[in-house]
């Protein structure tokens, strides 16, 4: 990152400033009727705009410092639950009108689009060649692609195919002074300096307007088939695990999830209780032979940690069961109750026994729960489902700091990406608590001085 007296030598970068705007009057402003559809955790801007090209997003931005708005980026609003409600929301500044893909290059493996770019509208041209962006997160189909380069979005397939951090060249950026920013370009070694396209990802709208990325893509695999293996402990679990995890096998996702979700997934996919206790849906994406050789080598080093399996290898049946596995819809609460999920970051051979710790401990709440994660990767994610006529969401608020501190000694996290609002009233969303914030405050006090964007949603 570049600081105070510090050259940045990333030969990538060029910045531009526009010239100052004369008139504070906002051309690209959308009608005041339809605000509503821009709230945030309960609040509502005050006005709302739409650019067209990067030149207005520096214009809307400049009239903001000038007028001192806070700045809320919203592109479909799928994942405006994540983080802290806004301290003040002054304009909402939707992406939707920068929703081109002006180059793509498949002999390349390489595309640039605008940040209100829909995943799912991307996915679609690029199949044609038989090529994605190997990223699936919830919300696959409406998120933009500026949603989920802002939270670092990702999904199962962060196990085999790496998160967005991994496949982002090039980045456009407005900052919040009106300036125009590129880092990295359409080529993969690019950068001498700095690598700022991974300081801007993940950073939550707190640095930044996104205008267009660079991202490297995959060819899709030839073939994929998937094993679901059954387990009646969490012993087993992690001995089928372990055992994966360290065997010469390449999946490209290892899904955990615990007998109430399977549960809740055996009923949308009617596949009539074949479903245990607990379960690791193992995926392999390859060659034929390749596949197939896998497939078996991973009965063999199960052996007898499981309580049975199931290939799924039919394309219909496999797609079904990986975009509910990728999905979080069918372990939300219905009305009147209230969902909370909460993402806990954690090393993967300490995973199956913080599953078993917040089994243990959830159980004595008597609040329904289900558990899923990516169990390769060290991350899990917890839904409770909460009665708001009861006082469940304190006793969680107090859960939340007791594991917090646990992980802090191992860097691990408990992040809430969604809850109600009496929740995040008594507990902060990130609860962030290492070294290194300070230095995330020196950044964000340098790009943006007046905390116009995203003030208090993130960590700093």
């Amino acid at each position: 990152m570049v600081g105070p007296g510090t050259r940045s030598r990333d030969r990538a970068v060029t910045k531009h400033q526009e010239p100052a705007a004369v008139n504070p009057k906002i051309s690209c402003a959308l009608p005041a009727s339809g605000l509503e559809s821009f709230a945030v955790q309960g609040k509502h801007p005050g006005r709302a705009a739409a650019p067209r090209t990067p030149g207005e997003i520096s214009d809307l931005l400049r009239t903001a410092q000038q007028e001192q708005w806070a700045v809320v980026p919203f592109g479909s609003g799928s994942r405006q639950d994540l983080g802290n409600p806004p301290k003040r929301f002054d304009l909402a500044l939707a992406t939707t009108r920068l929703n081109r893909i002006p180059e793509y290059e498949p002999q390349d493996l390489v595309v640039r689009v605008e940040s209100g770019c829909r995943l799912g509208r991307l996915q679609e041209m690029l199949a044609a060649d038989r090529l994605c962006l190997p990223i699936d997160p919830p919300g696959y189909g409406r998120t933009t692609l500026g949603g989920m380069v802002a939270t670092n979005a990702s999904g199962p397939g962060r196990l085999g195919h790496g998160t967005l951090r991994d496949h982002l060249l090039g980045i456009g950026v407005v900052q919040a002074d009106g300036s125009q920013t590129r880092f990295g370009s359409r080529v993969v070694k690019n950068v001498t300096g700095y690598d700022m396209c991974k300081l801007y990802a993940g950073s939550f709208g707190t640095l930044g307007i996104f205008s267009d990325f660079y991202f490297k893509l995959k060819p899709l695999p030839p073939m994929e088939k998937t094993v679901v293996g059954l387990f009646k402990s969490l012993p087993q679990v992690q001995g089928a695990l372990s055992r994966l995890l360290q065997s010469p096998l390449i999946p490209t996702a290892v899904e955990f999830l615990n007998g109430g979700a399977w549960r809740r997934l055996d009923r949308e996919l009617d596949w009539n209780g074949k479903i245990g206790g607990y379960a690791l849906a193992v995926k392999f994406g390859d060659l034929e032979a390749a596949v197939n050789w896998q497939v078996e080598e991973l009965r063999s080093v199960w052996g007898m940690h499981t309580d049975g399996d199931m290939l799924v290898s039919d394309s219909r049946e496999q797609t079904e069961l990986w975009d509910f596995l990728r999905e979080d819809h069918f372990c939300l609460a219905a009305p009147p109750l209230e969902s909370l999920k909460l993402k806990v970051n954690i090393l993967p051979n300490q995973l199956v026994r913080w599953i078993g710790e917040v089994e243990g401990q959830l159980s004595e709440t008597e609040v329904p729960f289900f558990l899923r994660a990516h169990a390769g990767s060290g991350v899990m994610r917890v839904f409770c489902h909460l009665d708001p006529s009861t006082p469940q969401a304190g006793r969680l608020a107090t859960l939340i700091e007791r594991w917090r501190s646990l992980l802090n000694a191992v860097r691990g996290s408990v992040v809430i990406e969604k809850g109600p609002a009496n929740l995040k009233n008594q507990v902060d969303a990130w609860g962030y608590r290492y070294k290194d914030l300070k230095l995330m405050k020196q950044v964000k006090n340098q790009l943006d001085p007046q905390e116009i964007l995203n003030p208090g949603r993130f960590v700093v």
